[in-house]
């Protein structure tokens, strides 16, 4: 016999004895209607009658998932390989559906869904950092999403805020019409531009157009894409989530661009900033982001000479003037 059936029985048998239920409660510290509860279910089925009751309900509306929700989220892990949080994103992004990890998790575990497999990386981890500041640097680059189709990608290195176009080809004049779109778009001052060493950055003409807003041109060395980690990881995360659910050729790509500009800095989580989205970095950091003023004031042009795409001869120019 269980301690509370124990306890429970205790009380009927004190009953029967005094046969009055004020001193009984009084006595045990139980009110009249338990007594009396408790009673009623010993009358009827003896000690079976003193155990407790399973409390959870019969119908729960609420927490039921309809099979063509659930159907969904399988066929999104099944064909697009993504995490419970990703789905969850997705879904409320493509379907306006919102549900929790728990639900999702649950939904895995019915239908023995397995654990997606994480790919081993034996090369030595790069060291990860993040700017302190909105503004202080911006990495950018072009992505081929498909023939005659070109994405350009600004991304800040502190909020990851991102600002996105699309274009048939890759040169120094659709170079300059995005530089436009991201001093547009941006909601802070650009301190520094950092690009890869393709043609499309290097033109005088755009280096000319950094200098005349005050932003320093910081192009990597050659070979080294991880050194433009965050605009590279992005773009692989466009690929991955936007491109993956539109029909290229039927979408209406500038429109569901927007859209996705607008998600991705206003209400998608991302895990480099525990959980926040890019304009709620931006919002705790908007009182110690410098303005457009302070930033002009803090740049010299002199410092600042129109570079060559040639790496080995600009490093070899610099290696002069420090001997000199």
């Amino acid at each position: 016999m269980e301690k509370l059936q124990k306890t429970r029985l205790g009380w009927i048998k004190l009953y029967e004895e005094v046969q009055d239920a004020g001193i009984v409660c009084r006595r045990c510290g139980i009110s009249r209607p338990t007594l009396r509860k408790w009673l009623k279910r010993y009358t009827e089925k003896g000690l079976d009658g003193l155990r407790e009751l399973n409390r959870r309900p019969h119908n729960s509306p609420a927490a039921k998932i309809k099979a063509e929700n659930e159907d969904l989220i399988l066929k999104l892990r099944k064909e697009r390989k993504l995490g419970a949080r990703r789905i969850q994103s997705e879904l409320k992004r493509l379907y306006d559906l919102r549900l929790s990890l728990a639900t999702i998790h649950k939904i895995f575990k019915r239908n023995d869904v397995s654990y997606l497999q994480k790919k081993r990386h034996y090369r030595k981890q790069a060291k990860r950092y993040n700017c302190k500041l909105p503004g202080e640097r911006v990495q950018m680059d072009v992505c081929k999403i498909a023939n005659g189709l070109y994405q350009y990608t600004a991304i800040d290195d502190c909020t990851r805020y991102k600002v996105i176009a699309i274009y048939k080809r890759r040169t120094a004049e659709n170079t300059l019409d995005f530089l436009d779109q991201v001093l547009d778009r941006m909601p802070f001052p650009i301190q520094r531009i950092q690009t890869d060493r393709g043609q499309e950055f290097f033109a005088y003409k755009v280096q000319e157009k950094l200098a005349e807003y005050c932003i320093k041109f910081r192009p990597i060395r050659p070979g080294s894409p991880h050194l433009n980690g965050k605009v590279e990881r992005t773009q692989r995360t466009d690929l991955d989530e936007f491109y993956s659910s539109i029909n290229i050729k039927e979408a209406n790509l500038e429109e569901e661009l927007a859209c996705w500009e607008f998600y991705y800095n206003w209400h998608r989580p991302h895990s480099s900033l525990d959980g926040k989205t890019p304009t709620e970095k931006y919002s705790e950091l908007i009182y110690q982001t410098p303005l457009h003023e302070e930033v002009g004031l803090a740049y010299n042009r002199t410092k600042e000479p129109i570079m060559s795409q040639n790496y080995l001869a600009d490093s070899t120019i610099k290696k002069l003037k420090r001997c000199q």
